[in-house]
């Protein structure tokens, strides 16, 4: 029996989303991922490309989500593109040395140089050491991007070298809110959206497609530098001691260096002064320090010497010139300031685009992601069971004073050592979905210590019944916190409902 009909409609061609681009040498594929898309695949067919000096291989499919990124090529590539939606677009160079990736390269042969001969003069444990960089600019100039290429670089090559972040609006391996470093000594993670510097190449207890880095991370809990600059300082210096140590200790982390990501600061309101902090205490007392602010002078025009990277800031390297003229390093070596070019394809990130980025690490840490689904432990906690602190909240205000002009920083800095640093925090439902830090000290350490100790994780508060004098807290573990102080901040806003 035939149904009638039944053969008469055609038959559809097999529909495919597929698209093949040619890149000739130094041109880059430029993508933008919205929030709602599965993501992007790319897939390598021929030559060679890169995501920010991380490689891809041949015939494998990257997919990308909830980014924005390219891929470069230095020889030529082609290229399969697959899924999407996607705004994406090839950038090409009539002149390949307008590309910014020649730039890049240019930097990182020079520091190569420097990690070269630091290894040819390390004994034992002398003081001989690759180039120590420190990355500056303004919000939206790409010096992350920067950062994260030129250390992909160094560890392409067999480098260790040591990453830090001082910036608390983007954490580095870690949540936001906190200052950060890791060693970098193998390949990055070419697929997480923040391509190597994400919550996601953290150790966790779901499997890791690349191996994890094993940050030290000190907790801020602001989103700006300029909402507490006193203690911003604090936590620098406990990083840099610990960054100093590391470097002292482990030779292949000595000659390969380190990179320094900086926040972006007014410079109208003691933003070199900043600057000059970080660049002073990851200096250290017997190293010298090659600083890097970036942006915009032909890379032919580098030198071996002592340097700081300027990128896309007029402004800034005429202050940061200033305050550094007539200066030498430790070691009596000058220290110069190179700008650099910002490159064309550097996006503005918008309000909502961070909140959902923000968000989405957030989730991350507690949930995984499409690659690693990871399951956290609900506990249901006393108040009586669990102590939090807070910083005063006058303290903001004593850290947006801090800022100011240098007649006033001594008596500024009195008043802010006669306040308390941490307080004990009333519980109530305005704690509800805040993410806590759990501080690697006691409960019963001064307030001192607690707030400058490592952070060793974060727990999130979903609910806060107040009757009955109960926490329901999410972590990534089970178990009781014991005697772990938690510190709650002001960094990332509460904005998540993590179990719907």
């Amino acid at each position: 029996m035939s149904i009638p009909g039944l053969g008469q409609i055609a038959p559809q061609p097999a529909t495919s989303n597929k698209r093949i681009i040619l890149l000739k040498p130094l041109w880059e594929y430029r993508f933008s991922v919205p929030r709602n898309s599965p993501g992007v695949g790319v897939r390598l067919l021929t030559g060679t490309a890169d995501r920010d000096g991380t490689e891809l291989a041949l015939s494998r499919t990257y997919t990308f989500q909830r980014t924005r990124s390219k891929i470069s090529t230095y020889q030529g590539c082609t290229l399969e593109i697959s899924g999407g939606p996607v705004d994406d677009y090839v950038k090409d160079y009539a002149d390949p040395s307008d590309s910014p990736a020649c730039q890049f390269v240019n930097l990182h042969i020079a520091f190569q140089e420097l990690r070269e001969a630091a290894a040819a003069r390390q004994s034992g444990r002398t003081a001989a050491q690759g180039p120590r960089v420190m990355v500056c600019g303004p919000r939206g100039s790409g010096k992350t991007t920067l950062a994260r290429t030129l250390v992909a670089l160094a560890a392409r090559v067999g480098g260790q070298p040591l990453m830090a972040n001082v910036d608390p609006d983007e954490g580095l391996l870690a949540l936001p809110g906190t200052v950060s470093a890791a060693v970098y000594g193998t390949m990055m993670d070419i697929e997480e959206p923040a391509g190597g510097f994400g919550i996601g190449s953290t150790p966790s207890s779901g499997p890791n497609a690349v191996p994890v880095k094993l940050p030290i991370v000190y907790y801020f809990g602001r989103e700006r530098v300029e909402d507490d600059v006193p203690h911003w300082k604090d936590v620098v210096s406990k990083l840099a001691s610990s960054a100093r140590a590391k470097l002292k200790e482990d030779e292949a982390v000595r000659a390969a260096g380190m990179f320094l990501d900086t926040p972006p600061v007014d410079l109208e309101n003691g933003g070199v002064d900043i600057l000059a902090h970080a660049a002073s205490e990851f200096a250290g007392e017997n190293l010298s320090i090659q600083l890097t602010v970036l942006l915009w002078v032909e890379a032919n025009s580098l030198s071996l010497a002592n340097f700081i990277l300027v990128l896309g800031s007029d402004q800034l390297v005429s202050e940061l010139q200033r305050h550094f003229a007539g200066q030498k390093t430790s070691l009596g070596e000058p220290i110069m300031v190179v700008p650099l070019d910002k490159s064309d394809g550097v996006v503005q990130r918008d309000e909502q685009f961070m909140r959902f980025t923000r968000e989405a690490t957030i989730k991350e840490y507690f949930f995984g992601d499409s690659k690693r689904t990871l399951s956290p432990s609900t506990q249901s906690v006393s108040f009586d069971d669990v102590a939090i602190f807070k910083a005063p909240d006058g303290m903001h205000d004593l850290g947006l004073i801090a800022v100011g002009s240098k007649a006033n920083t001594q008596a500024e800095s009195e008043a802010y050592e006669g306040q308390p640093v941490l307080e004990p925090a009333e519980i109530s439902a305005e704690m509800s979905h805040w993410t806590l830090a759990i501080m690697n000290a006691s409960v019963n350490d001064p307030p001192e210590t607690i707030r400058q100790a490592p952070v060793i994780g974060f727990i999130a508060i979903a609910d806060v019944d107040e009757d009955r004098r109960r926490l329901k807290v999410l972590s990534p573990v089970s178990g009781r916190l014991g005697n772990k102080p938690l510190v709650w901040g002001r960094w990332p806003e509460p904005y998540i409902n993590l179990l719907g």
